[in-house]
């Protein structure tokens, strides 16, 4: 399936490559980048989330991908295109906000399983279970010896993309070759970053209701949401805790026998008067002259 137009504007796929070349770029950046507080670190955050902001609209209004079509339908420049919703996980997953670093978090690995979902339907990536709990699946050897194969085999295809790449000139059919195997680098990273610890209940986080309605009409067996929603839900959540926690009545503490009291205080007086009135022994039975 080759890029078509959106409205009465064209969009020709030279423009929608360079600016994913330029996202491409601003994700090596980010992934280098040492100074994570930075105002320019921000900036390349800021401005990689608006570029694939746009990039995710049009891929979803260009229908792009499909899951009735196998990886030959889809033509060489549009295989790129599939790498949107990998690169918006990393990004949150980077994300300099860290006072809402749950949230990101939880979006990231959306976008990665929906990224990693939609290289199941072309074929490129293996069906694999990222709600698997590890405590309840612990890491046996051939588990471990698997993972060092996996990291064997994503450096062997990180030197041959790097070759590949810096090829003077290529032909339709090594570009080909270097896009599918980018995507399929960043099903191997996907993987990587999409292993967690607890079960969710799985749903396509999208970023607005335009992806929705076109996400959601894709995989109708899991329920969608876009960010404004989930973020509407969490605080949903959060302030219910936070009144039930108000509500919950408060433990009774233990008087301090140390503490004096009105009571403890009167009768303290009432001692004192007595004994400037009576001698020292008088009314004690045991103590008579």
């Amino acid at each position: 399936m080759s890029l078509a137009t959106v409205g009465n504007k064209a969009t020709d796929e030279q423009s929608l490559g360079e600016l994913l070349t330029d996202v491409r770029k601003n994700i090596q950046l980010i992934e280098n980048h040492d100074a994570r507080i930075s105002q320019e670190y921000k900036g390349l955050i800021i401005d990689t989330t608006i570029s694939l902001e746009r990039l995710s609209v049009l891929v979803a209004t260009l229908h792009l991908f499909s899951n009735n079509e196998t990886i030959d339908d889809v033509s060489t420049e549009t295989i790129k295109f599939m790498l949107v919703n990998a690169f918006q996980g990393f990004v949150h997953q980077q994300h300099y906000d860290f006072e809402n670093r749950k949230a990101h978090v939880l979006a990231a690995k959306e976008y990665f399983k929906d990224f990693h979902h939609l290289c199941q339907l072309y074929g490129l990536a293996e069906k694999t279970n990222f709600d698997a709990n590890r405590m309840t699946n612990p890491v046996q050897e051939s588990n471990r010896m698997e993972k060092i194969q996996k990291y064997q085999d994503k450096k062997r295809l990180e030197t041959l993309l790097e070759e590949m790449e810096n090829r003077t000139h290529v032909e339709e059919e090594v570009q080909r070759e270097i896009y599918l195997s980018l995507v399929k680098l960043w099903v191997m990273k996907c993987e990587e970053n999409c292993t967690i610890s607890t079960v969710m209940k799985p749903f396509i986080l999208v970023k607005s209701e335009l992806q929705k309605r076109v996400f959601g009409a894709g995989y109708p067996s899991l329920p969608t949401m876009t960010l404004d929603e989930f973020y509407d839900e969490e605080m949903v959540r959060m302030a219910a805790e936070a009144e039930r926690q108000l509500n919950e009545p408060k433990p009774v503490e233990p008087e301090d026998p140390d503490e004096e009291t009105e009571e403890s205080l009167g009768k303290a007086r009432a001692w004192d008067e007595w004994k400037d009135t009576h001698r020292r022994g008088e009314g004690n039975r045991h103590n008579r002259s």
